[in-house]
């Protein structure tokens, strides 16, 4: 194998995930992945001829087995076990007069059904008959103000140039145009029931689907939020950039918790997982690293190993392990020891 970075996680077991990659000499944007798995000690892959999104598994009702779906940015979704290919939507043909679109991120299933979120609103849902929807196109983005010369965010543009009209009320008038025409960027998508999923977006919000419309939940955020975890009912964690850490549900809107202690920086959260009751968080950036709640405060965890735990990105658990991946790392957690990876093709981590 060649020198490659990790880029998604998918665990299946305590003994097998799915890594999402992308060989070191590949110029970025370059339409390819190879999907490897690691199967207690034995790697295989994959390639594919487009960008990685997400990874996730899918136990359709009535079967016994889970197989792994993958989704590419432009709307590819593809079974890993037949390589049966479906297509959300064919984004460089999609018209951009009525909405905007973009990358989608994430697949994930929610009851028996799998579903996406993306830039832009997007939203969809798969049917049983593999057909794929979407779930409130009202939620999608508009068409963006700046291309219309007409749009009120054009013509406060327009006002602004002259001098007489530059106060700052006309500014705060202006700033509130803009932040409205934003994308609505969502990385994250979890559920308990199919009427009753959470969207974690980047315009510091929380959304939720009831079954049948989209509607955005009151935080105290004051970043991006990129991921979601429904622990119960009652109980949603939500975490994001610059540390944002918050919790609540639907029907209380969501709190931050101040809650991160002796940690130097502000972490940028982007993955949560439950593993032995503790909520385990991935940070990749300021500082990378993997973090634990343990109810009270967030603090960084340490491994023991050289080099400790440095290189995080994602972070899931199954089975009674925790499996964290970083651009060039993969750490296996039993709740007592500590196993470090080595992918072949990469420099050993040592």
């Amino acid at each position: 194998m060649k020198k490659a970075s990790f880029t998604r996680l998918c665990a299946v077991n305590s003994d097998i995930v799915y890594l999402g990659t992308m060989p070191d000499d590949q110029e970025l944007a370059t339409p390819f992945t190879a999907i490897c798995q690691y199967n207690a000690g034995e790697w295989s892959y994959e390639t594919f001829d487009f960008a990685l999104a997400s990874l996730t598994l899918y136990r359709e009702p009535g079967s016994p087995h889970r197989v792994l779906y993958v989704l590419g940015e432009t709307g590819t979704v593809v079974n890993f076990h037949t390589k049966d290919r479906e297509t959300i939507l064919d984004l460089p043909k999609a018209p951009c007069t009525k909405h905007r679109l973009g990358y989608l991120v994430k697949i994930r299933q929610i009851g028996d059904h799998l579903y996406v979120c993306g830039d832009g609103g997007q939203t969809y849902r798969r049917s049983s008959e593999g057909q794929w929807q979407a779930l409130d196109l009202d939620f999608f983005d508009g068409p963006d103000a700046i291309m219309d010369p007409k749009s009120e965010l054009r013509l406060m543009g327009a006002f602004l140039r002259i001098k007489e009209n530059r106060t700052q009320e006309n500014y705060d008038k202006e700033e509130k145009l803009r932040l409205q025409n934003e994308s609505k960027s969502l990385w994250d998508v979890f559920g308990l029931s199919e009427d009753s999923i959470y969207f974690a977006g980047e315009k510091k919000t929380v959304y939720w689907f009831d079954g049948e419309k989209i509607t955005e939940i009151p935080t105290e955020a004051d970043r991006g939020l990129l991921s979601i975890l429904v622990e119960n009912e009652d109980r949603v964690w939500v975490a994001g950039r610059d540390g944002n850490f918050l919790v609540g549900n639907h029907k209380t809107g969501f709190r931050d918790l101040d809650a991160l202690r002796g940690i130097d920086g502000w972490p940028d959260f982007n993955g949560m997982t439950m593993f032995n009751g503790r909520l385990y968080l991935s940070s990749y950036a300021d500082p990378r690293g993997l973090f634990v709640f343990d109810g009270h405060h967030v603090e960084q965890v340490r491994c023991g190993l050289t080099p400790d735990i440095e290189d995080v990105s994602a972070v899931e658990a199954v089975d009674g392990v925790l499996w964290v991946m970083g651009r060039k790392d993969l750490l296996r957690y039993d709740g007592t020891h500590w196993e470090r990876i080595d992918f072949p093709g990469n420099d050993l981590l040592r």
